[in-house]
């Protein structure tokens, strides 16, 4: 597979059928991804009380897309798949274009106990066909009787190809902040615990942030006390290489976190190395936020920085912290993210009924493709 002749030209889910994980037991549970029309959804809402399995599914899909790029796994990382009988299929349309030839598949992404040649969802020509897709085909790890990860194997050597394409392409070098021109499948999953805490150490330099560059996987919780974990020492390496990226994340952040406010995010100083907040003309670290403030400036920071043009975006509670006005203001932020980047795929959990009404399931936006899942003891269809 030549890397300059091939272009993903979509990642979209369409599809998650899950058994035995966490709440979803006795049978399986299937979320589908699409909306009113058949289309993949550009956002997706899982509403819920806490302690419904919002958290649950979002893990599974980090940890299912994390299988991508891999030889073979000593784990899973979610207990139910290591530990017990628990199993899931993600079904993903993946467009590609290779060698100016356009080809479009179901490509199932299959996890966990489960049996050489079983899958939780078959596709036949008519599903397929309805959807889009010309081919199915399977990627994965299945634990076996014995308790070994073994991987799933498939006849057409383009499924693994397509995996090493990715494995050997981890760290490129992106070029944009947000959308950037990379058309390889990212996933940025936003933990419900977004904070951004104290720098504890004293030694500062200008060094490569870790994670930088293309990774398939990047989670994000709590922003780590060490400097290269910071966003603190991020800003400071945009501003270092200095090619336009720096100047562009002030702007997206003052128009989205602080606008009709007299705040901003102003830059970074020299000594200590660090960003700047300025507060009716007085200024303070970045962790002297709020709690709000801070959650919406970790994801629209991160989300710059790591987004390629086929991007599926996972927020955890993306209430959390915030008041009224505020959830208003992600969820239109969001919304008009998805409109404007054709590659991004939002999965947002929420238990805010504000939340819940303004995302408007049954009301039909230009440019957004939506649904969602009130997961209650029945689990109703919204």
């Amino acid at each position: 597979m030549e890397i300059d002749k091939f272009h993903v030209t979509g990642f979209r889910p369409v599809r998650l059928t899950v058994d035995r994980i966490g709440p979803f037991q006795e049978k399986l549970w299937s979320f589908d991804f699409t909306d009113r029309h058949g289309r993949p959804c550009n956002y997706y809402l899982l509403a819920s009380e806490n302690g419904r399995g919002k958290t649950t599914l979002l893990d599974l899909m980090a940890c299912m897309m994390d299988m991508l790029g891999r030889d073979q796994l000593n784990e899973f990382g979610i207990e139910s798949l290591d530990k017990g009988g628990g199993r899931a299929q993600w079904d993903i349309l993946l467009d590609i274009d290779q060698d100016g030839k356009k080809s479009s598949y179901i490509f199932s992404l299959i996890a966990g106990n489960i049996g050489e040649g079983t899958v939780l969802k078959e596709w036949n020509h008519e599903e397929l066909e309805k959807i889009g897709a010309e081919a199915w085909h399977l990627y994965g790890f299945r634990k076996s009787a014995s308790g070994r990860i073994k991987t799933i194997h498939e006849t057409n050597s383009w499924v693994n190809d397509f995996s090493i394409l990715l494995k050997n392409e981890r760290g490129r070098r992106l070029l944009e902040f947000e959308n950037d021109s990379l058309t390889y499948p990212t996933l940025l999953y936003f933990s419900a615990y977004r904070n951004i805490e104290t720098i504890s150490e004293s030694e500062r330099k200008i060094t490569t942030p870790e994670g930088w560059g293309y990774n398939i996987v990047n989670k994000f919780g709590k922003e780590g006390r060490q400097w290269t974990h910071s966003l603190d020492n991020l800003l400071v390496w945009l501003k270092w290489i200095d090619d336009g990226r720096f100047e562009r994340s002030l702007a997206i952040v003052n128009k989205r976190v602080f606008r009709g406010k007299n705040k901003f995010l102003k830059g970074v100083r020299k000594d200590p190395p660090e960003a700047i907040i300025e507060n009716e003309g007085h200024e303070h670290r970045i962790d002297q936020l709020s709690s709000g403030e801070k959650s919406l400036l970790q994801i629209c920071l991160r989300m710059g920085a790591h987004m390629t043009s086929n991007t599926i975006l996972l927020i955890d509670e993306m209430d959390v912290h915030l008041h009224s006005k505020w959830q208003h203001k992600i969820l239109n932020w969001l919304k008009d993210m998805a409109i404007a980047y054709p590659g991004l795929t939002i999965i947002s959990s929420t238990h805010s009924r504000e939340i819940i009404r303004a995302f408007a399931f049954e009301v039909e936006e230009k440019g957004l493709r939506k649904s969602g899942y009130l997961i209650e003891n029945d689990l109703n269809m919204m």
